[in-house]
């Protein structure tokens, strides 16, 4: 009966803005928070962001912005803005600390600095799940490492880059991931604050020219980012956005020629999940490259091999499958081993196919320097 009737006390003084409790109570902490918290909009994604300085600079999730042509956000009241430039981009950790194209001042958020989070406390989220705006919701802490947190407040899709409040209503972290709610009910991660805090007062690199966001990005990375996108996109086995993003680079001088034939590698798993044309072209193309520069050239054969019997050229496929016979046998006896299967399946038997294609995948990444298959160092 005692907790009854404390529940009820404690809505009325929700309801009707009775100080009776801490000003610490849920509803001050949504009250007080929300109008730091943004919806954001891609042309083919949703997500959320939390603002850290009043002149608009706010953090999310990178994967949240990882394929955008535009970014728009808004806030509580109903306002637009479009993002017009970054502080710092970090797909590895998957951090993207952006600035909103406007000269408002804007509510940011309270941080908490102290890292001082226990396992077990009272925690809250504010996040756009599933298209919904400025969602609150509550639960407990139930895991910390030096890498994650680990929460039990019920966030969905949508919800990543939002916030996650400690009780007295401070940031901890940005909302990153759940896990697969099919095999278990309420595993929720976010990144804490030391992984992006560090970084926002670094200079604005603005878009200046208004450019598609995803160039705009790749026009300004260099060397060592582009090894962090590739890290990313290979951690996440999403080939075919990491091959938008090196395509890309390609357009650029200071692009390594030694890894063409890893961008052949990606261009040709983009090309068998999706069987766009210019993604075999492509293939073909960087492969071809990569033997001119006289690296991986055993690799280089063997894909090219199998690329020109898709794209039926065959005077190149014999002139490729002379050199890879006389010199690297091992490979030509493995290629010639799984075609034999290839030609083994029925043309309506599509899991036989990818079968072989994940086998013949497998053996080119093997035989590549830069090699998918490997442990990756984060």
């Amino acid at each position: 009966m005692r907790k009854i009737v404390c529940t009820i006390l404690f809505c009325f003084s929700c309801l009707f803005g009775h100080k009776t409790f801490a000003e610490n109570s849920c509803c001050n902490i949504y009250y007080s928070n929300v109008n730091s918290v943004l919806q954001i909009e891609t042309q083919d994604h949703t997500g959320s962001g939390v603002l850290l300085k009043e002149d608009g600079t706010f953090v999310t999730c990178f994967h949240v912005i990882s394929n955008a042509d535009y970014i728009r956000v808004t806030t509580k009241d109903g306002s637009q803005y479009y993002v017009n430039g970054f502080r710092y981009i970090n797909p590895i950790s998957d951090v993207a600390i952006l600035k909103i194209n406007s000269n408002k001042n804007f509510n940011h958020i309270e941080i908490n600095h102290l890292q001082n989070s226990r396992i077990g406390e009272k925690i809250f989220a504010i996040s756009n799940p599933k298209g919904l705006q400025f969602v609150f919701s509550d639960g407990m802490i139930n895991q910390l490492t030096n890498d994650y947190i680990q929460f039990s407040a019920p966030i969905s899709q949508g919800s990543s880059g939002g916030a996650l409040l400690n009780k007295d209503g401070s940031l901890i972290g940005i909302i990153t991931s759940q896990m697969n709610p099919s095999i278990s009910q309420n595993i929720n991660f976010a990144l804490p604050n030391k992984f992006f805090l560090p970084y926002i007062n670094n200079s604005v690199i603005t878009n200046s020219k208004n450019s598609n966001w995803t160039d705009f990005i790749i026009d300004n990375a260099n060397q060592n980012q582009f090894k962090i996108y590739t890290n990313y996109a290979l951690s996440n086995k999403n080939y075919e956005m990491l091959y938008k993003y090196l395509k890309k680079l390609t357009q650029r001088g200071d692009f390594p020629v030694d890894s063409y034939a890893m961008l052949g590698y990606f261009a040709m798993l983009s090309y068998d999940k999706t069987s766009t044309k210019q993604y075999l072209q492509d293939a073909i193309k960087w492969y071809k490259l990569s033997i001119d520069c006289q690296h991986d050239t055993e690799a280089s054969l063997f894909a090219l091999n199998y690329l020109y019997a898709k794209n039926n050229n065959d005077e190149a496929l014999k002139h490729v499958f002379l050199q890879l016979k006389q010199n690297y046998p091992a490979s030509y006896y493995k290629l010639i081993e799984l075609m034999t299967k290839t030609g083994k399946c029925s043309p309506s038997d599509t899991e036989c196919t990818r079968l072989v294609g994940v086998e013949l995948m497998d053996y080119l990444g093997k035989i590549t320097t830069f090699n998918p298959n490997s442990e990756l160092a984060y």
